[in-house]
């Protein structure tokens, strides 16, 4: 890899196996998901995503190029993270808490990604593919800031109540 042009591919090709790998993902998630508010926020991912897809695979044919998907290891690693958190048995709340922590940082590994790509290919005179780009960049910020919210809100409202539980029985312990 040698040119700006060639880079830019990979870290398309990157992004693709990203989005790929959270398209296989999300059914998972939106499974056992016990929030309608997370549920609907998941299925609402996957119908982006999918969108996002077809918008990185029309970028590879406006370059000239195939659509061919390169393994993300920064994604790999956060479905790996989650694997190996179920080995754990966690509460069905406990679960839902993660994985919208996991979501969270899904969405900030996308926006980092195709920010860095919206900028090279403005840099590159692509302006279709920036505008593409572009499309799934503000889809990305979107979703973090409803994930955001939904961990926010749910973590208080699940996490407290066990948080308080076991403070209760710590007091009680001392006495």
């Amino acid at each position: 890899m040698k040119t700006p042009q060639e880079f830019f591919i990979h870290e398309m090709q990157d992004l693709l196996g990203a989005e790929q790998l959270v398209l296989k993902t999300l059914p998972k998630l939106i499974e056992s998901a016990e929030n309608k508010d997370v549920k609907a926020a998941l299925k609402e991912h996957e119908k982006e995503t999918k969108q996002q897809v077809k918008n990185l695979e029309e970028c590879f044919k406006l370059l000239g190029e195939k659509a061919e998907a390169v393994d993300c290891k920064g994604m790999q690693g956060i479905v790996a993270e989650r694997d190996e958190f179920l080995k754990e048995k966690p509460s069905p709340e406990i679960l839902q808490v993660f994985d919208l922590g996991a979501a969270a940082k899904t969405e900030h590994y996308e926006i980092v990604s195709y920010t860095g790509l919206v900028d090279t290919a403005k840099l590159m005179g692509q302006t279709e593919v920036a505008k593409l780009l572009q499309e799934n960049l503000k889809q990305e910020e979107a979703m973090a800031k409803t994930v955001e919210k939904l961990e926010t809100h749910l973590g208080k409202s699940l996490l407290a109540p066990m948080i308080e539980e076991m403070a209760a029985q710590e007091a009680s312990a001392d006495d």
